[in-house]
């Protein structure tokens, strides 16, 4: 008789968990029929780049499919194909219905979703309004018989000026639009500024209250702490990579008053325009005490070296190869470039992303003339 009740305690308990799952249903159809299955993937952490493979749906005839999860809130992705992915941000109990056809991609049945895509409209269209314009104006000065450098490096700065008053829209549009969606995850990628350190941090307790133990939550916590000790006054992390010629070479191992930990890349524009700023400086300031650790975030290493000799960036260079993926990218929650930070000799953060004038004038108060 005890061991029935026994087992009976264990089936409602089980009964009772699996009502406390947290599950949601994706229902969908793709017209035309063009596809056998599609791919159900988890964006488990959107900085390095990671997903996890969740379930392959496959279609009905007609194109149709229909699934139920018992999984945690989190960003997902629907993969159609290599180009084609449609990203869904998807709370606990929500019914999505998916439609794709010729005339687009129709999503309904999650909130969080609809404020994702809303973001992703409003972050594309400002970003093409005050930097890819930019950038075309660059590219087509490049493409003319007599370019003017000059020009380019002028717009080159503006670039870098107006990638941060995006940051600045980019945080306006969260506080007046995203709350503690599900969403919110995906915005943490372009967080950065020591000035809303407060903002992210007030961002993160709320979805902490709202969403408590989930992995993404988690994941943004993290974030706030890699910020917060990537700000001024924090302890550089370590950065241990190879030269050119394989060698390895670490941060901890420049011992100089003052070193420019220098983020950048071959097809970073506003990062060559740099170079020459960085030359004058390296020239007048290394035998006092100041050196570059440059690390690219190249994935091909001839252009990396081919940057490297055209510009003339003798000092110290490491990388990868991992473009983004590279772990001291991460460490130093470095998402878009150009980024450095400058430390003392105790390896301290006193300045972070310095550009042009910026820099020239810190160094110029660090290490006066003689």
């Amino acid at each position: 008789m005890n061991r029935i009740i026994y087992l009976f305690s264990i089936v409602l308990f089980l009964s009772c968990a699996k009502k406390e799952d947290k599950s949601f249903s994706i229902k969908g159809s793709i017209s035309p029929v063009a596809l056998d299955y599609i791919v159900l993937l988890q964006e488990n952490d959107i900085e390095r780049k990671t997903t996890k493979i969740i379930d392959t749906l496959y279609l009905t005839k007609e194109g149709e499919f229909e699934v139920n999860y018992a999984l945690e809130p989190h960003l997902y992705t629907l993969q159609l194909s290599a180009k084609n992915k449609i990203k869904l941000a998807i709370d606990k109990d929500q019914n999505i219905i998916v439609e794709v056809s010729e005339s687009g991609t129709k999503i309904t049945g999650s909130a969080d979703t609809d404020k994702l895509v809303a973001y992703e409209t409003f972050r594309k269209k400002s970003l093409d309004n005050l930097v890819q314009s930019v950038r075309r104006q660059v590219k087509a000065i490049k493409k003319s018989e007599n370019p003017d450098q000059e020009k380019i490096v002028a717009l080159e700065q503006l670039e870098v000026e107006n990638y941060e008053k995006h940051l600045t829209e980019l945080n306006d549009f969260i506080t007046e639009n995203m709350g503690s969606s599900i969403g919110l995850y995906a915005t943490s990628i372009r967080w950065k500024g020591a000035e809303n350190f407060s903002f992210f941090d007030s961002l993160t307790a709320a979805y902490e209250t709202a969403h408590p133990n989930l992995e993404i939550s988690s994941k943004l916590r993290e974030k706030v702490t890699r910020l917060q000790q990537t700000a001024i006054g924090g302890i550089a992390p370590e950065i241990e990579m190879n030269t050119i010629d394989n060698n390895s070479i670490s941060l901890s191992s420049i011992h100089k008053k003052y070193t420019l930990i220098d983020f950048w890349a071959s097809w970073c524009g506003p990062c060559r325009s740099e170079s020459e700023m960085l030359n004058t400086l390296y020239e007048k300031y290394n035998d006092k005490g100041f050196e570059i650790y440059g690390v690219s975030l190249d994935d091909k290493k001839d252009k990396w070296l081919k940057a490297l000799e055209k510009d003339h960036r003798i000092w110290t260079n490491v990388s990868s190869l991992e473009a983004f993926k590279t772990e001291a990218a991460y460490n130093y929650a470095v998402t878009a470039l150009p980024m450095n930070y400058l430390i003392n000799a105790d390896n301290k953060i006193i300045g972070k992303n310095l550009h042009e004038d910026e820099l020239v004038i810190l160094l110029q108060k660090l290490i006066p003339e003689e």
